[in-house]
């Protein structure tokens, strides 16, 4: 009974945290300030930034969210805008800035919530998890799931706000997890999927 308590919160605590003001894109306000950048960088950069995002806001309206297909494409495509923006501002970075930037897209990246099931249980063993663990971790990440699949019929306001569902539904699956784990394996967890979503981004 215990379990299903706690799915019903997880899904209660999701679905009531959805605001419109969430933003639709990372805010790389605060990655300009971590890269000092000159005065010509500043300008390229904003340009650029501007550029990707035009882009995705015409990838999203122009999205078939009522498909069953729809998220997942939508998703896939807007990640590569992110890693395609990533090699373009690369080029007028030093190496230290493109660190920065790397991390920065690495950590912000959306869909950390969608990956495949061969990295889900690569990580039970990885992290090394106990029964309770394991078990706990497979049904948070069968109720994200279930959360993800039902965003097809889901009541969109307008269609712009479908990112911002991405990012609260990463949010709160890794809040969820982060109540079963340690904090090093949090971390580690955090790293792995991260990493593997970054990765399997394919051009």
């Amino acid at each position: 009974m215990k379990r299903y308590l706690f799915l019903i919160t997880l899904l209660f605590s999701f679905t009531s945290c959805i605001h419109q003001s969430d933003s639709v894109e990372m805010d790389f306000t605060v990655l300009k300030d971590k890269l000092a950048l000159s005065s010509h960088q500043e300008e390229t950069f904003a340009t650029v930034v501007k550029e990707y995002n035009i882009t995705r806001v015409k990838l999203i309206k122009n999205s078939k969210l009522s498909i069953s297909s729809g998220n997942k494409a939508l998703l896939h495509e807007i990640k590569k805008t992110y890693k395609n923006q990533e090699e373009e501002l690369s080029h007028f970075l030093n190496d230290t800035q493109k660190d920065t930037l790397h991390q920065f897209i690495l950590e912000n990246m959306p869909g950390q919530f969608n990956y495949a099931s061969d990295i889900r249980n690569e990580l039970v063993y990885l992290l090394s998890l106990d029964t309770y663990q394991e078990r706990q971790y497979k049904a948070i990440n069968n109720t994200f799931d279930k959360i993800y699949l039902n965003m097809n019929k889901a009541d969109y306001g307008y269609k712009q706000d479908v990112t911002a569902y991405w990012y609260q539904l990463d949010r709160a699956r890794k809040n969820a997890i982060r109540r079963i784990f340690s904090e090093e394996q949090f971390h580690r967890y955090e790293y792995l999927i991260q990493k593997a979503n970054y990765e399997r981004i394919s051009t």
